[in-house]
């Protein structure tokens, strides 16, 4: 057994080494730095199992507030608090398919859907059919329903700030395909469900995020935009009787009831995010979208002026560009060599950078001086 000091002086050691977002390194993670709030919540209840209603009851009384307050946006208080957006994709497919009415095993889904998709389906041995899109557009819905009357899914998969390049799929129009042939719709909203109503407000973007008749769960990450600690996320069902779909029999809780994918789940974090989006509230979380799709316009604009660069326009705050020097992946290996860690847009063969809350002006002028820096290494003129 190492002695404590030991312990403690080597975790010191490695946090010097460990990135921090406060320092502006980290540009392409969806993560953030959590709200003090959050930390000081979180470890005031880190022994809480967040599965275990009966004994810590503080559970089911601040995920119902959470839903309720975040649910207010979308017109639906009915869900759970999730792990993230891959529990929450899963689940949603697992409800789904439990309660479809069709014999089918199909999922229809846009080329842009998250990893996670694949995943819940490779899970429970579903097929799943996608519909080539470019990674700049959402999903046509003509073309959508199309897929739907060829294939007849069980549901259809669509989302509301895409990974690689933040696009926001048609949600209304796509969930009247859903509704006019009775199959469960379910949005990807883990990065756009704190972004999006607000941006729609301002008439930054022309599609709103909302429990539309069509729709039947909603995700949306708490630990994202929400500033939540990581894992902190909620999923929302247009029906209350959706939630029991998503849990399953397990006698030796005292609840007798497990809900969600997870066995012991950290109640911690449901604590926290409680405590994080009351500080916050909605007209917070309002300014901080707005104040991010400036920043994301910023650095689209020197982007833009700068002629060895190609860039896209943002929807959401994720800016996507191209070097006209470097392939993707040695621009994005350069750039870390400079401590600036960027994450990849495959799709576009681009690197992306994700304007979340704890970026600031500074930190893109780093990453543009950075930029600037590997090219004129380079001799680029």
């Amino acid at each position: 057994m190492e002695d404590f000091n030991e312990i403690v002086s080597k975790l010191k050691d490695l946090y010097s080494r460990t990135p921090k977002h406060f320092d502006g390194s980290i540009l392409g993670s969806m993560t953030t730095w959590p709200h003090p709030i959050g930390v000081y919540a979180y470890q005031l209840f880190i022994h809480v199992n967040g599965n275990d209603p009966v004994v810590f009851p503080i559970v089911q009384e601040l995920e119902k507030d959470l839903l309720a307050t975040i649910g207010s946006l979308y017109g639906s208080r009915h869900g759970l608090f999730t792990s993230g957006g891959t529990e929450s994709n899963i689940l949603a497919l697992f409800v789904a398919r439990r309660v479809s009415r069709s014999k089918s095993n199909v999922v229809v889904a846009p080329s842009t859907v998250h990893a996670s998709i694949d995943k819940a389906c490779q899970l429970m041995g579903l097929r799943l059919i996608k519909i080539p899109v470019n990674p700049l557009s959402s999903v046509d819905p003509d073309v959508l329903e199309k897929h739907v009357r060829e294939h007849n899914p069980f549901a259809v998969v669509v989302t509301a700030g895409t990974t690689e390049s933040g696009v926001v799929d048609k949600v209304k129009e796509v969930s009247e395909v859903a509704s006019k042939h009775d199959v469960y719709l379910h949005v990807d909203a883990a990065f756009g469900g704190l972004l999006i109503p607000f941006l729609y407000k301002h008439g930054i973007v022309d599609t709103d995020l909302f429990f539309y008749p069509g729709v039947s769960s909603i995700s949306v990450d708490l630990h994202k935009n929400g500033r939540a600690p990581i894992p902190s996320s909620l999923l929302f069902f247009k029906d209350e009787a959706y939630v029991d779909k998503a849990c399953f029999e397990m006698n030796y809780l005292p609840s007798g009831v497990n809900c969600g994918l997870l066995g012991t789940r950290p109640g911690a974090s449901l604590v926290a995010s409680w405590a994080v989006v009351k500080a916050i509230g909605l007209e917070g979380y309002e300014k901080q979208a707005l104040a991010q799709q400036e920043i994301a316009l910023h650095l689209f604009n020197e982007l833009h002026s700068r002629e060895y660069i190609e860039v896209f326009k943002p929807v959401l705050p994720i800016v996507v560009w191209r070097s006209r020097l470097y392939n993707y992946i040695d621009m994005i290996k350069k750039l870390f060599n400079e401590g600036i860690f960027l994450y990849k847009s495959p799709s576009l063969q681009a690197a992306r950078a994700v304007i979340m809350p704890h970026v600031t002006r500074e930190h893109v002028d780093a990453l543009l001086k950075a930029l600037d820096k590997i090219h004129e290494r380079s001799g680029f003129n």
